[in-house]
């Protein structure tokens, strides 16, 4: 399983929800599992924040998993983002979409908190980023599900799941007849992969370390390639297969200390966010009969108490619920 965030955020609420479940509500294998869709629509509508919206998906290579897991996983998931609010105090949609043959938990986070009105942020990346990571490190290895870091499982071509189709099937052409020149001997560097995408017309606009773009030949944003074979370090030979397996047994015996650290970043992590929460967005009264510390997550040395998730009762945002309600920039 590998978490992913949305870079996108800004717009009307139709966006993400009709992506989701499409214009019609009747997207094939997609389904709702938790949140009212016209509800949260209707919250990012009333948003004037220049992010009205926070999304992303848990995405896993497996075709299915227990229902009774998924409730779980999403409960943490909303522990781990918004970690300090009550119940009340946030929305959440999480809808599976299954049509790719494998599971993905897709979830809509409205940038508001729905007591006070103010601007939620669910999610900045150099503040979350270390401790989304750890939690996806815990729930790959508490669930066994295969672990995107383990280079074994290290992939030609990786892409975000909100790119446009067309620029998707482009990616993937472009990689495949480069896994073809690859298997014939042809490429052997990332240096020759750049002079392949040339030689195929193409303009590369920008290369970090894990990635090459290139320009978009109609003139729209961009198109990243990210996987092993545009890596800045990638070398290609006979003996590169064992030199993965290789490389990931090795990733495997550093399991214990592995999941040890992540959990320890967890810790740290969600210890910070509730303070930050709780100090932006205090409660009069918080709840004080233990029924919201009924979920744990745990693993080696993790034993944090789960806060209870949005969006498990319906009708409960009663504070900025409405279809006229209009929320006002936080000054």
């Amino acid at each position: 399983m590998i978490v992913k965030i949305h870079s996108r955020g800004a717009g009307s609420g139709s966006g993400p929800v009709d992506y989701l479940l499409g214009k019609d509500r009747q997207r094939e294998q997609a389904r709702v599992l938790r949140g009212n869709p016209e509800h949260v629509r209707e919250l990012i509508d009333g948003c004037d924040f220049a992010r009205a919206y926070t999304s992303g998906v848990l995405s896993f290579q497996e075709p299915d998993i227990a229902d009774a897991e998924k409730s779980r996983l999403m409960d943490e998931w909303e522990h781990t983002l918004l970690t300090g609010l009550d119940c009340d105090q946030y929305a959440c949609l999480w809808v599976e979409h299954r049509d790719k043959g494998r599971l993905e938990l897709n979830f809509v986070i409205p940038n508001i908190e729905l007591q006070s009105g103010k601007r939620l942020q669910p999610y900045f990346d150099r503040a979350d980023r270390p401790r989304v990571n750890a939690w996806q490190t815990l729930t790959n290895d508490r669930l066994g599900l295969r672990d995107p870091n383990d280079p074994t499982y290290r992939r030609p071509l990786t892409q975000a799941s909100d790119l446009p189709r067309d620029k998707q099937q482009a990616a993937e052409k472009i990689t495949a007849g480069l896994m073809n020149l690859m298997q014939q001997g042809m490429i052997r560097s990332r240096q020759d992969v750049v002079t392949q995408l040339e030689s195929y017309g193409l303009t590369v606009a920008r290369e970090t370390k894990s990635s090459i773009s290139i320009a978009d030949p109609d003139g729209g944003r961009n198109i990243r390639l990210k996987g092993m074979i545009y890596e800045r370090d990638f070398k290609f030979g006979e003996g590169l297969r064992g030199e993965i397996e290789a490389a990931g047994a090795g990733y495997r015996a550093e399991r214990e200390a592995r999941v040890r650290e992540a959990g320890d970043v967890y810790q740290r992590g969600t210890a910070i966010k509730l303070a930050e929460h709780q100090q932006r967005y205090p409660r009069a009264e918080r709840q004080a009969d233990g029924h919201d510390q009924n979920l744990r997550l745990s693993g080696d040395g993790v034993d944090i108490p789960l806060l209870c998730p949005a969006d498990r009762y319906p009708g409960r945002d009663n504070l900025v619920s409405g279809h006229d309600h209009h929320l006002a920039p936080e000054r």
